[in-house]
């Protein structure tokens, strides 16, 4: 038979897993919302080296970075 302390003892550790388990869901739902967002602006984004370099995989035209003009002289 159970001692009372043990009972104790099982129910702490099953509400710290409990607890736990609660954090790391509001962590992965928060990692899925940024890395969701980050997806979006990367779609948009065309200069963006992972960009270039996907369309120069697939035989696409990169775009090129345009060079700005020296205004110091």
């Amino acid at each position: 038979m159970l001692k009372l302390s043990q009972l104790f003892t099982a129910r702490q550790g099953l509400w710290q897993l409990r607890s736990e388990l609660a954090r790391l869901r509001t962590e992965n739902a928060e990692l899925r919302r940024q890395n969701e967002s980050m997806r979006a602006g990367m779609r948009r984004c065309v200069t963006c080296e992972y960009r270039i370099d996907y369309k120069r995989r697939q035989g696409g035209d990169a775009p090129v970075a345009l060079a700005v003009p020296d205004t110091d002289s």
